[in-house]
């Protein structure tokens, strides 16, 4: 989990304080470096207090948080300068020939090779094409600036403009802090230009592209092995991580196929003392071998916690925060026992039909809806369920992965039918596939075949929530 951020002047004057203000208000995205490119070449430092941002009409920003390698960024390979959240997990893979520090450096040469035979638009979509992993990435190229989003949309990145200057970064908030008062969110799969003219987003690749993409034929062989893959890629570098666990089948899933792939792997789970979460994963965690941290939450940590959300959030949502509250619980005890990498089995019930609001669009209008409400509710996950993620993890210092969504995996899921993920209204456990997949894994049968309880409820937090907000 790391900050990107990027400010253009629009009157051709020194943009140093905006990035100052905007670096300043994303450091705890990532804590451990910063740096800036700009017209007048790129400055890095481990201290904040002595980073150089210098006068400069442009700047590019960048706050580091390193989980599998270190380099300070941006880096500059050629006439491009890069500084990137997130992960590319076969970024060996896109220059086997090169041995790379960390994904950074990959992502720049690419770029360059890319941008030598053709366009900027051209450059970003050959990288959507061959890279896997969830990323927002932006450069310096030409005088300009410019910034994408993966496909899917895990990484957040926002943008807006005031009367002085256009700017992007990973956090609404932070655009805020510069007097950017409507940031807006870069669509999954967009390109944003930013020149002093002004800020031009441009579809690359979304995931209608996406869909094209999915295989006609399914099988769950093809499924294994393609979630196989994903979190070896997403577990490699990493001896030790964390995972967001309720017990139920697509942490426990996630649990066990990271703790196949490396020895420090722990639970953890946050609810009210009653709560079904921490019941049940007290149950699960014994079967999986691993070490489970239980965070119980009372009414005055709750609310305590609810307004840490909101602030991270930018935004009131009960719902939200009755999901966020238990994940940000989870972040504090995370960091504070060590961690960086946190895994979460989010996007599952999405693609495998886990609601109970599945049931009844198959009930009323039939599989070909239920099919198509699959894909609206993948179209969603980045405006609401990743942001929301991403912010609560974040704001320890944390990084998110989330390998249902991994794009290979992602593929394979979304090629089974909707009639192989819930079979009739009445099925009261559907997202098949999934537990099939658990099952392959060695997990228990209580375990692969427990019903769907939403976190909000499963956590006992949704109803404090809910009181404490009636109250004022």
């Amino acid at each position: 989990m790391c900050s990107i951020a990027g400010v253009y002047s629009r009157e051709g004057k020194s943009v140093s304080r905006e990035a100052l203000t905007l670096l300043s208000a994303l450091r705890h995205r990532g804590p451990e470096a910063f740096g800036v490119a700009s017209s007048e070449g790129a400055f890095t430092s481990k201290n904040f207090s002595s980073l150089i941002i210098p006068e400069s009409p442009f700047i590019l920003g960048h706050c580091l948080l390193s989980t599998t390698g270190y380099l300070e960024q941006p880096v500059t390979v050629g006439n491009v300068s890069v500084a990137h959240n997130g992960q590319v997990y076969n970024y060996r893979e896109l220059f086997p020939e090169n041995k790379f520090a960390s994904d950074a450096e990959a992502i720049a040469l690419f770029l360059v090779r890319a941008l030598r035979k053709k366009s900027v638009l051209f450059a970003v979509k050959e990288f959507m094409r061959k890279a896997i992993g969830e990323y927002a990435i932006a450069f310096l190229y030409r005088g300009k600036l410019y910034a994408f989003r993966d496909p899917i949309g895990v990484k957040p990145l926002w943008f807006g403009s005031n009367e002085s200057v256009h700017a992007f970064a990973s956090e609404p908030s932070a655009l805020m802090k510069i007097d950017i008062q409507f940031p807006q969110p870069l669509l999954p799969g967009h390109l944003l230009k930013v020149s002093r003219k002004g800020l031009k987003p441009s579809k690359i690749f979304d995931l209608n592209d996406f869909r094209k993409t999915v295989p006609k034929k399914h099988s769950m062989d093809a499924l294994a092995k393609e979630f196989a893959c994903t979190i070896k890629l997403q577990t490699s570098g990493l001896n030790k991580a964390a995972v967001l666990f309720s017990g139920g089948v697509d942490s426990s899933l996630v649990a066990k196929a990271v703790s196949d792939e490396i020895e420090g792997v722990e639970l953890f789970v946050a609810g009210t003392p009653e709560s079904n979460d921490i019941s049940f994963a007290e149950k699960v965690a014994p079967e999986l071998g691993l070490q489970l941290h239980k965070i119980y939450l009372d009414e005055k940590k709750i609310e305590s916690l609810a307004f840490r959300a909101m602030k991270a959030l930018s935004f009131f949502d009960e719902m939200q925060l009755g999901i966020g509250i238990p994940e940000l619980a989870c972040s504090d005890a995370i960091a504070e026992n060590g961690f960086k990498a946190v895994f979460s089995g989010q996007g599952s019930d999405e693609i495998f039909a886990g609601y109970a609001n599945y049931a009844k669009v198959l009930s009323e209008k039939g599989f070909p809806a239920v099919e198509g409400e699959i894909w609206f509710s993948l179209s969603r996950l980045w405006s609401r369920n990743f942001f929301r993620d991403d912010a609560m993890v974040s704001a320890n210092s944390l990084e998110l992965r989330v390998p249902f969504v991994s794009t290979n995996f992602l593929r394979e899921a979304m090629a089974f039918p909707a009639k192989e993920k819930i079979l009739t209204p009445d099925d009261k456990l559907r997202k098949h596939p999934v537990r099939a997949l658990a099952a392959k894994y060695g997990l228990p049968e209580f375990v692969a075949l427990r019903p769907k309880k939403a976190m909000q409820y499963g956590s006992g937090v949704q109803k404090i929530v809910s009181r404490l907000f009636q109250k004022t």
